[in-house]
């Protein structure tokens, strides 16, 4: 909880108003094209979706995992299945319209000398190899969280990826990778075994990293945005504002929280049939879209009583 205090505090803050339009999509987990690739089935809808946003001006803010680096120990393969991907990317970072968080998944991101050893590994295959993924990635920060400041209520909220309350997958995350690369990536290809460790794997797990920022976003007033449990979720007008923008890897489907004239959505893009058997990549708003002003003043009209009665309880007189 401690670490979100911090970033609330102390993370970079982007201002928007009405007229900005901020697609949220997380836990995409880009892999090597494999059957391990949880991501390939998807990479259709992923793409349909990315390009949509960027036609209509969205900016594009990625909620940490985006790439899958505990299954795959280097960018050999993704920088190559996922290409056409990264070149997308390099039109948003042309415009200034992209901003990238890390998660547990893909933390080596925080890393000064990360674009140096991808560079460094990918030029010993070839020349041009994997040459947009490294444009992408040059020059280009990884952040753990970002703030968000509405200015029309000069109230912001935070965005990180909320394995920071996820003890396994923060402090012990060397450990969880361990487990991951070696044991259960084969165990579930063999057998079907679920990884236990992981919240988007484990219901019960999921739910109760859920219910911890939802608590740390009830205790303290203020509006949060993660993904990681891969649990999609927007919450009631007067309920804790705790936001989840899901994941990229259901069933032919994915999930992204968007904010659009100044209201806020979740949406799913999935692949639906017509009558006459062709397929399609359709977006639906599941829930919303809703007034984020009204969000962000519940979340200060909370915040504000809780510091109120804070205030009652330091000068309450002694017994």
């Amino acid at each position: 909880m401690k670490r979100l205090d911090y970033l609330y505090d102390n993370s970079m803050e982007i201002k928007f108003d009405e007229g900005t339009n901020i697609v949220f999509i997380s836990d995409v987990h880009r892999g090597d094209g494999t059957f391990y690739d949880s991501m390939l089935p998807n990479i259709n809808i992923y793409k349909t979706a990315l390009s949509y946003y960027y036609r209509r001006e969205f900016i594009y803010v990625e909620v940490g995992d985006g790439d899958e680096l505990w299954k795959n120990r280097n960018y050999d393969n993704i920088s190559y299945c996922y290409n056409d991907i990264f070149k997308l990317f390099n039109k948003f970072k042309e415009e200034n319209r992209i901003y990238m968080i890390y998660g547990n998944h893909d933390i080596i991101k925080n890393r000064e000398s990360f674009y140096h050893i991808q560079y460094r590994a990918l030029r010993k295959i070839g020349t041009d190899y994997g040459k947009n993924f490294l444009d992408f990635i040059k020059d280009i920060e990884f952040y753990e969280g970002i703030n968000f400041k509405f200015t029309p209520v000069n109230e912001k909220f935070l965005v990180t990826h909320g394995h920071q309350v996820d003890l396994i997958n923060s402090d012990y995350w060397l450990l969880s990778r361990f487990l991951v690369r070696y044991v259960w990536k084969f165990l579930n290809g063999l057998a079907g075994f679920k990884d236990p460790i992981s919240p988007a794997k484990n219901n019960k797990k999921g739910s109760k990293v859920d219910r911890k920022l939802e608590k740390w976003s009830e205790i303290n007033g203020k509006m949060l945005i993660c993904g990681h449990t891969h649990n999609s979720r927007m919450p009631a007008k007067f309920d804790p504002p705790y936001f989840n923008d899901g994941c990229c890897i259901l069933p032919y489907a994915m999930t992204a929280i968007e904010i659009e004239s100044g209201s806020i959505s979740l949406v799913k893009w999935s692949v639906e049939s017509q009558e006459s058997g062709v397929l399609w990549i359709r977006r639906k708003v599941i829930v919303g879209p809703n007034s984020i002003k009204d969000y962000l003043l519940f979340a200060r009209d909370k915040r504000i009583r809780i510091i109120e009665e804070s205030k009652k309880q330091k000068i309450k007189p002694k017994k």
